[in-house]
């Protein structure tokens, strides 16, 4: 049991602890749990990061933008060196096209000019073959014609014949037997003129 001494001393220690406990603060784990909002300042270090962020930011969509813009510069200006030599190429296949189409028109009139002078010369060719055939199918006719005559058959009488004209040479006895072989002659089919050259003996 408790001396009955002690008791004012107890007494007065308890009232001490009473005082001083009511005096002294609450610690924040006794404290109830509080929503507070502090409307202070943000630091100066998180403002200048917030700031340099901004700027970079700002910086990369400069950037961003020069490229979109060069970017374009560039497809433009490759399309117009595209254009450039498209047409260039053009030009120059159309050049080329005409001088393949004048010398082809060259040619073309050198062949044609020389099938032409083939031709011409083809066709006289045959004009002659046909005359100088003609003209050796009158002699012919010519001769036998005088050696079939009985007053000329004997006779040495040279027969030429060009272009239908026959031209007889030689020595005929009288001038009666000249007239006769010109007759004779002119009734020879394909003779057109005797050119009777025949000379007298008498």
């Amino acid at each position: 049991m408790l001396d009955l001494r002690l008791r004012p001393v107890v007494f007065a220690a308890a009232a001490l602890v009473g005082v001083l406990a009511g005096c002294s603060p609450q610690s924040d784990a006794n404290k109830p749990a509080e929503a507070v909002v502090r409307n202070e300042p943000a630091p100066d270090a998180v403002t200048a990061a917030s700031g340099a962020a901004a700027t970079a930011s700002a910086a990369m969509g400069n950037a961003a933008d020069n490229i979109k813009e060069a970017a374009g510069e560039a497809k433009d200006k490759a399309a117009a060196a595209a254009d450039t030599a498209g047409d260039k190429t053009a030009t120059a296949a159309d050049k080329a096209g005409d001088k393949v189409a004048a010398a082809a028109d060259a040619a073309g009139d050198k062949v044609a000019a020389a099938a032409a002078a083939t031709r011409d010369k083809a066709v006289e060719l045959a004009g002659d073959a046909k005359e100088l055939a003609g003209d050796a199918a009158v002699t012919a006719r010519v001769k036998t014609t005088l050696a079939a005559d009985a007053k000329l058959s004997a006779l040495d009488i040279n027969v030429d014949t060009k272009d239908g004209v026959v031209k007889l040479t030689g020595t005929a006895p009288d001038n009666a037997a000249r007239s006769h072989a010109t007759n004779l002659v002119k009734g020879v089919k394909g003779v057109s003129k005797v050119d009777n050259q025949l000379k007298t003996s008498s």
